[in-house]
Parts: C-alpha cells; structure tokens; sequence
C-alpha cells in the first residue's frame, strides 16, 4: 500500500491511499481502477481489507480521507469538524480531487465507485457535472432521500450551533443521531452497533484515534445540508448511458430501513439516466458492511454484480416505508402506543423529563416530530428549529442529568471494585445507626471481629445485630474520637472501624430509613510486616521513616508513652516525629491523624 498527502489550496492536505493490483506492472497503463469511500465514523486506513479483496481480483484500489476525517485535518479543519460556511462544497471538492486522482489514464468502462453513507453523497455531487465519472457505482447504505430527515437533522444542528461553539465536538448531536439510527435494534450496547453486529469490530472503530470522531454542530450541518442538495439535480443532468448502479445494504441496515426506503432512491437513480438499477441484501450485516470483507467477502459480491455488464440484474422488489408510518411504527415500540398521537409542546417537554431515567423517550421525541412533520408536509426549517429551540432547554438538561447519572453509577463500580480489590468493608447506615445495606467483606468482617457469634441461618439478622453491638462496644471512642460528626469504631479497645457521615447523605438521611452515614469496617491483625505499611505511608504522607511508624502505631491505639518504650526513644522525641507528621497529613491531632489513616486506603491495607 501507498500512501502520500495531496496539497490543497483550500484547505488540509488530504491523506491519499494506493493498493496497486500485482498483476498490473507499475510502469503500465492503470486497466482497471476502484475508489473506495469511508463513511463518517471511519476512515481510509480502516478500508484494507476491502482494498485487498479487489487488489487480488486485478483492480488498482485508491482511497482517501475527506477533509474533517482521519489523517485530512489541520488547525483549522480539526478531525470531526467542517467550515460553517462552505464545508460541504469544499468536502465535495476533495472527493472529486480524490476520484480524479484514482482514475487518472483509466477508461470509463474500467471505473468503478465504491462509496458508503456520506461519500455516496458527495458522489452523487461530483456526478452533477461529471457525468462520465465510471460505469460501474456501488452505493452502500446511503443516506435516504428523505427531505424531512434532513430538514429536522438541518434543523436540530442549528439550534445546538447557538448553544455552543460551532466548532467544538458536541456529544449529544452525535448521540442521539445514532440513537435515532439504532431505535429498530434490540440488541443496542454502544451507539456504533449501528455499523455491525461484530463487538470485536466496534471496539476497533472506537478505539482507533482517528475514527469515531465526536463531530461539531458545524459538521452536522453541512452533512445534512449535503443530504437535501445530493438528491436534488438540475433538470437537464443525465448520467452517460450505460452507467450502472448497485445499491448494497446490510439486513439490519440503519439507513435504508431493511430496504423501505429503496424505491424512492431507485426512482431517482432512473430519472438521472441510469438504466441498470440493482439492489442487494447482506444478511447479518448493518451499514458498515463495506468494514466486513473478511466475514463476507463484499469485494467479490461487487465483482460478481461487474461481471453482469450488459444486463439489469434481478433484484428483490421492497415495500417502500415511507418517514411518517417508519416514526408510526418506532414510537408504537419506543411509547407502547399503537399510533403516535399529536403532542402538545409541554408533552414533549414531560418526554424530555421522563428522558433522565428512560433514554429511548429522547429518541421519542425525535420521532415524534418527525412524524408531525412528515404528515404537515409544508413544515419548513426555520418551523421545526422554533419548535426545537422550545424543547432544547429541557432536552439538554435531560442529558446532562442522564450523563451525570451514568458517570455516577460508573464511579461507583469502579469504587466497588477498590473497595474488594483492599479488601474494605462498608456499609450504610440510617439516622438511628441501623443497617441497610453491607458489602460481603464488611459481613465476613464482623463475623472475625465477634467469631464466638454464630449468625445462624439468617445472615442478614446476624449483621445488624452485629453492627449494634459494634456500636455499643466501641461507644468509649465517641468523645475521643469524635471528629466533625466521625469517629473511630474501637472493639476490645482496638480501631476496627471508622464512621463518618458524607455530606451527600445530608437531605437523605432526613427520610425515614434513609441512608444517612458510612460505617468503614475492618478486622485487621497487627502486621507481620511493618516495614510493608511504614514505607506505603512514606509514600502516601510523603513522611520519614520514623514519622510514618509512630503515626501507625498511634492509629493502632498506643499512647505516646508506650509508643516511646517500644522505640526505645524519649517521649519528647516521639512527640516531635508525631508533630511533624502531624503538619504534612494537614491535622491538628491524634484522632483526625487516626481517622486520616483508618479512612484511607493505607489504614486498610494487610
């Protein structure tokens, strides 16, 4: 494979990709030639598997990234971003650069155009004034022509342009498009399962730095501006006789709906002039079947359909779905309602409520106003932007409390596994001291604390039992230890425990049985290495040696005296390592230097 970068004028160098076929000399004539498009999320460098496919056939494949994707970027055009203004016609203009570069010095009957979603239209923009661009042209999953789905993805892009920088990356812009796309799948993970059933290939796409983009409002813009002018040309542009196209798509494809919006596009396709119209399903595949090549050998599916030329191919016919009875049937699932119903604004705004703990009213939302739309057929953009602009306020706080949600659910697995990787145990309390809920350590934990206790067959009874009597037993450590509302828990005059009461538990401790403190809990025996723990509080406190030991000792209840006579040091040298320990852990005396400890991962370890 080759690869350089071709200068632009107006705009970023774009990152130009050759597989010269072996049975083709370098100094020859190019015979045949593919180009090969990438779809929004990808990029070039994904598409070898396909390139080779056709390589090995005797085809040149040519590639490249389109400005705003992979390798094409600069300062100005980031990855995942178009110019406001004229992005999409600078957009075409580099897949035309890029296509001419391909097919320089090959014949017109050894053409052949390979383009998936976004580069399908760009595509069908070059062939507005390059009739004769190749005879032979594969549309994969191409984005519908259906005006009110790019007016309303027009629209929503607009009105997130006010609301934020229109060159940043916007999140929800990206998900709930993909949400949108993916609202037929049940078996929905990530929002790129839209692009393939094959998790092993969405990981790839979403860990590839230069794939999987989260595009600005401006990107979003220019793409579906580029959907409303793709799909219309002027009356008298007529593709050259003899051209040939091929629709593929996949059998769970997310954007020609299992084939309900083919007709329109095969109607289109005729009226520019193109005679032989085909059509092909992929079983088992999504929109990115062009990414599949090994699992399903698309390149040789494409070469069958060439080696055809002469003759329409038989294809199946598809019901033709139109955008109102596609939202009908979405929402019916989305909304358990047989047929959507007209929704005033202020329903639509309990929709985005409702958003926060459901997110598939989001996607019902969309829908909604796409099928009032669709069924008003006069709806212009600036209509569905006002109406839009109404339910974005709600809309957006849905989502941010929704990602708020996630984040803290996500947090708090990753602290779950802290906490048993250290071996903690933890529990929640109410404002009476009475358990709701422990971990298994914290349960384990108390049955090594009381071992003469047997909880019987009913674990869940012997725990708040045990908690109780853990409270009663160590209630000498209230005024000792009391620091701001936490203590340590003592048993046999030993700190096994530390309670304390976040203020996140404030309002809810409030409620009758509601969650109000944190009781930290473990049994730990005197360490048969000290040196282990001594040099993880170094490390943790930045202490000295010395520092570091009297302050775990002090943690573990010796006094200053007996902590002395074990050193073998003068009290007032003890004294003076625990007053500098007590100046770099920022407390002020020998409780919160307890609490410091027994609440940090340090104080917990074996």
């Amino acid at each position: 494979m080759e690869a350089k970068y071709l200068a632009r004028v107006n705009g970023p160098p774009l990152f130009y990709r050759k597989w010269r076929s072996a049975s083709q000399p370098r100094t020859s004539v190019p015979r045949r030639a593919v180009f090969i498009g990438h779809s929004q999320p990808t990029h070039s460098g994904m598409l070898s598997d396909l390139a080779e496919g056709f390589r090995a056939a005797g085809w040149d494949a040519h590639s490249g990234d389109i400005r705003g994707h992979g390798k094409s970027t600069d300062a100005q055009v980031p990855l995942g971003h178009l110019d406001t203004g004229d992005g999409w016609s600078l957009a075409v203009d580099d897949m035309r650069h890029l296509l001419e570069r391909s097919f320089d010095g090959v014949g017109w009957e050894d053409r052949l155009v390979v383009v998936p979603n976004i580069t399908a239209l760009m595509t069908l923009e070059v062939m507005k004034t390059w009739h004769d661009l190749a005879r032979h042209i594969v549309l994969i999953s191409p984005v519908p022509n259906q005006r009110t789905l790019a007016l309303f993805g027009k629209a929503f892009s607009k009105v997130r342009m006010r609301l934020r920088a229109a060159d940043q990356p916007d999140e929800q812009i990206l998900h709930h498009l993909y949400a949108f796309l993916g609202a037929h799948l049940r078996d929905r993970e990530h929002p790129a399962d839209v692009i393939s059933t094959d998790r092993d290939l969405i990981r790839e796409i979403v860990s590839d730095p230069e794939g999987w983009p989260i595009p600005s409002p401006a990107y979003w813009s220019n793409i579906f501006s580029g959907m409303l002018s793709a799909w219309k040309w002027p009356n008298n542009a007529r593709l050259k006789p003899g051209t040939r196209v091929l629709v593929m798509f996949g059998g769970e494809d997310a954007m020609l709906r299992d084939g309900g919006f083919l007709p329109p596009i095969e109607r289109f396709l005729a009226e520019v002039g193109v005679e032989d119209v085909a059509a092909e399903r992929v079983e088992g595949v999504r929109s990115g079947l062009f990414l599949e090549e090994r699992r399903f050998g698309i390149s040789k599916r494409i070469l069958d359909w060439v080696g055809q030329d002469g003759a329409a191919t038989a294809d199946a016919r598809y019901s033709e779905v139109d955008v109102a009875q596609l939202a009908s049937d979405v929402i019916a699932r989305l909304g358990g309602r047989a047929a959507p119903a007209d929704m005033r604004p202020d329903e639509l705004v309990e929709l985005c409520y409702n958003a926060i703990d459901d997110e598939t009213r989001w996607t019902e939302v969309i829908y909604r106003i796409i099928y009032e739309a669709e069924q008003d057929g006069e709806m212009t953009e600036a209509e569905l932007a006002e109406r839009i602009e109404r339910l974005m306020p709600h809309w957006e706080r849905a989502f941010s409390l929704n990602r708020q949600v996630m984040m803290n659910a996500t947090l708090g697995v990753l602290l779950q596994a802290v906490i048993d990787k250290l071996q903690i145990g933890i529990a929640i309390l109410d404002a009476d001291g009475a358990l709701l809920h422990a971990n298994t350590t914290y349960r384990e934990t108390l049955l090594r604390i009381f071992p003469k206790t047997s909880p019987g067959t009913d674990g869940d009874a012997f725990s708040a039992a045990a908690t109780r009597r853990l409270f009663v037993s160590g209630a000498a450590a209230e005024d000792t230890g009391k620091v701001n509302n936490d203590r340590i828990v003592l048993h046999d005059n030993a700190p096994v425990g530390f309670h304390f009461h976040p203020q996140a538990l404030r309002q809810t401790g409030l409620q009758r049985q509601g969650p109000a403190s944190i009781l930290i809990l473990r049994a730990t025996e005197r360490d048969d290495d000290d040196n282990t723990r001594r040099v993880l509080t170094e490390l943790a406190y930045g202490l000295t040696g010395k520092e570091a030991e009297i302050a775990l000792l002090i943690a573990e209840g010796m006094s200053l005296d007996e902590i002395a006579g074990e050193l073998g040091i003068l009290v007032s040298t003890a004294r003076g390592h625990l007053k500098k320990a007590f100046q770099k852990m920022t407390v002020h005396s020998q409780a919160e230097l307890t609490a410091r400890i027994m609440s940090g991962p340090v104080g917990w370890l074996k």
